[in-house]
């Protein structure tokens, strides 16, 4: 919300600058996220909370001020004096659904002029982000910007019977609003209606046909309180949302309609020449209590952390016009109509809290009991959930329930046959599944014949392995297909496939990611239903636990590209130590990068290498890894040249030429003696 720096003054005559004015509302939970210089007034971006629909006025930005620096609020103007007949004797009003209209008043202002709003209210808008139409139009954006209660003005003469009727909409009813669309009702929405149509849809917008225009002499004021669901509904179906429903529906103050129209009459007769009819209509069906609410000081103390005094609390409840009464063991409040966020004791403890300081409340609660903590198992199921939604996979939910045979070539040999059902639905749904992947190659065709080409889907689910029990074992698994792009498309890219080192690098991050620390190693070959030469398996301690590849190509001719698919047992899993992370400051030297190239031959893996390098003592901490790799002449066949980047990273003194290469020596020497390897120039 825009609001006028200068407004707030004339409202509460603080002495306070604007930086300060702006600290104090944020401090109370009114962030003001900017302030721009207009002319001879500043204009706040306060960001308002939804609960506080009454800080959508500046008279309720006002009332908060006036509770920061203890200045008493300026009174409104009183309305002028009546000059004409009784309005009742012109219009009469029903409220036909009291359960979405719970007050609708009306006055009667005649005789005005339509021209442009002086230099000084156009201004007042522009700051407040608001265009200027005319003098008619700017008084009503005036009053809500002022009171934060909408109000709406009608041509008085378009009123059909002199009635009006607040009433649910027909079914299929029609209406033109102000933006000129003509719009199609439901019984859901609330209207204003006169003794032949709708003229206005209720707590959103006007009707063209009761519009002001240039021909406008004498005008009706509508100011009301409408359910806030309601106002809220009826915008999200028309797809309309306007300042007025902004408001309505986060609740505006049933009794502030008094001063809408008291401060829309002052208006309409300075500035457009006017005259009121005597008296206003009310109908106010069922009047409201004041909510009374009870502050208990021990709870104040025990919600804060710390004790204010019983002077202080009633001190910053009278700032806040909650009107307090009691003494140390209990303090009632009076809750003002515009406070509907206020509804229980922990809301009184709220208010008091933001009156005297949030930097009151200590950072350690004293007097709490101590909570034990259990180091609970960790959610490995959630953990690969997370890790692969960061890596941009969306997840699926399948059925357990798959047609025989569906998953043969998807487990492994050794594995029973699936568990049947004995009464299926369907029999494309007759035996329980053993593996997740199947229902995952059923999503990426349905998503591929609907013209998505690019898929990423995982699935955390059971599967069912029969056992000489009863009952199969129900392994907790991952399954993820993946085929089209490797990355989304971008201009500053080509276009890339999926490749054999995407899904394995996927495979490996997800295990990382759920057991931290895990050493695995991986094999070629997967299950009968993966590429023989584009698949491999990972075991720990010689169980397999996961498997991934490209779909076998008698699976795939189908499709039209190719599909990567993997699938992890989490179960099979050994247990990892939770680690604690702990805070390190950054290095203020910079790193220090070494390459050596080392050949691989045949049946040696890049893991052998990497742990010899590690096993070697470093400096500094280093980190090793491969950053590049070259199969083919002059390589000898099945070779492969691998490029290790070594990087050292000095955190208190800087690393001498003759410390770097020592190391750099030592892990030549762990290379060539006892791996063997050779190192290219």
């Amino acid at each position: 919300m825009y609001a006028s720096l200068n407004w707030l003054r004339e409202m509460c005559p603080f002495d306070a600058g604007t930086a300060d004015v702006a600290a104090a509302l944020t401090r109370r939970g009114l962030t003001v996220d900017s302030i721009t210089a207009f002319g001879e007034d500043e204009r706040f971006e306060i960001d308002i909370p939804a609960n506080r629909p009454d800080c959508l006025g500046h008279r309720g930005l006002a009332r908060e001020l006036s509770a920061a620096f203890g200045v008493a609020l300026r009174a409104a103007a009183p309305a002028p004096d009546a000059t004409g007949a009784d309005v009742a004797a012109s219009i009469v009003v029903h409220i036909d659904a009291a359960d979405l209209c719970g007050r609708f008043t009306a006055r009667i202002v005649r005789g005005v002029r339509i021209e442009p709003s002086p230099t000084h209210v156009v201004q007042r808008l522009e700051v407040c982000g608001v265009r200027s139409i005319n003098n008619i139009i700017d008084v009503s954006n005036l009053v809500m910007l002022e009171t934060g209660n909408p109000i709406h003005f009608f041509d008085l003469p378009t009123i059909e019977e002199q009635r009006i009727v607040v009433r649910r909409a027909a079914p299929g009813e029609k209406l033109t609003t102000l933006d000129g669309q003509e719009r199609t009702l439901d019984e859901e929405m609330l209207v204003i209606a006169d003794g032949r149509r709708a003229v206005a849809l209720a707590g959103v917008m006007g009707g063209g046909k009761t519009e002001i225009g240039e021909r406008t002499r004498d005008v009706l004021i509508e100011a009301a309180w409408f359910l806030p669901s309601s106002i809220r509904r009826t915008a999200r179906r028309t797809g309309l949302s306007t300042d007025a429903s902004h408001r309505f529906e986060r609740g505006v103050d049933p009794e502030g309609v008094r001063a809408a129209q008291d401060m829309a009459v002052r208006l309409l007769v300075e500035l457009a020449g006017g005259a009121a009819d005597a008296g206003w209509i009310d109908v106010y069906p069922a009047t409201s209590e004041p909510r009374r609410l009870t502050l208990r000081p021990a709870e104040l103390s025990r919600l804060l952390g710390y004790a204010p005094s019983i002077d202080e609390s009633l001190q910053a409840l009278a700032a806040l016009e909650l009107q307090p009464q009691g003494g140390p063991d209990s303090i009632s409040v009076t809750v003002p109509s515009w406070r509907v966020d206020l509804e229980r004791e922990a809301d009184l403890v709220e208010e008091v809290a933001r009156h005297l300081g949030y930097d009151r409340i200590p950072t350690s609660v004293a007097g709490l009991p101590a909570i034990e903590t259990v180091a609970a198992k960790p959610d490995r199921g959630e953990l690969a959930r997370n890790v692969l939604a960061r890596c941009g996979f969306h997840e699926a939910y399948g059925y357990a329930m798959i047609e025989r045979g569906e998953d043969d070539r998807f487990v492994e040999p050794t594995l029973n046959s699936p568990t049947e059902l004995t009464h299926p639905i369907v029999e494309t749904m007759a035996v329980l599944r053993r593996s997740i992947l199947p229902g995952l190659l059923r999503a990426i065709d349905l998503n591929q014949r609907r013209g998505v080409r690019d898929v990423r889907l995982f699935e955390v689910g059971r599967v069912f392995h029969p056992t000489a029990n009863d009952f199969p074992a129900e392994p907790l698994r991952v399954g993820i297909v993946w085929c089209g792009r490797a990355r989304p498309a971008h201009w500053s890219e080509p276009d890339r496939e999926v490749q054999w080192f995407d899904l394995a690098g996927l495979v490996e991050t997800v295990l990382q990611g759920v057991a931290p620390g895990l050493v695995a190693d991986r094999a070629a070959g997967a299950t009968a239903a993966h590429h023989p030469g584009a698949s491999a398996h990972w075991t720990v301690d010689g169980t397999a636990v996961a498997w991934a590849g490209a779909l076998h190509p008698e699976l795939g001719r189908d499709r039209g590209r190719r599909v990567w698919l993997a699938e992890i047992d989490l179960e099979r899993l050994p247990a990892c130590e939770t680690r604690v992370c702990e805070y390190t400051a950054l290095p203020n030297l910079g790193a220090v990068e070494r390459d050596i190239a080392v050949v691989l031959p045949p049946g040696r893996t890049w893991r052998e290498v990497r742990d010899a390098l590690c096993a070697v003592p470093a400096p500094v901490p280093a980190s090793i890894e491969a950053v590049d790799r070259y199969e083919g002449k002059p390589l000898p066949q099945g070779s492969a040249a691998v490029t290790v980047r070594v990087r050292l990273q000095p955190d208190r003194t800087s690393l001498t030429e003759e410390t770097i290469e020592a190391y750099r020596q030592r892990l030549l020497d762990q290379l060539t003696g006892p791996l063997g390897l050779e190192i290219r120039a």
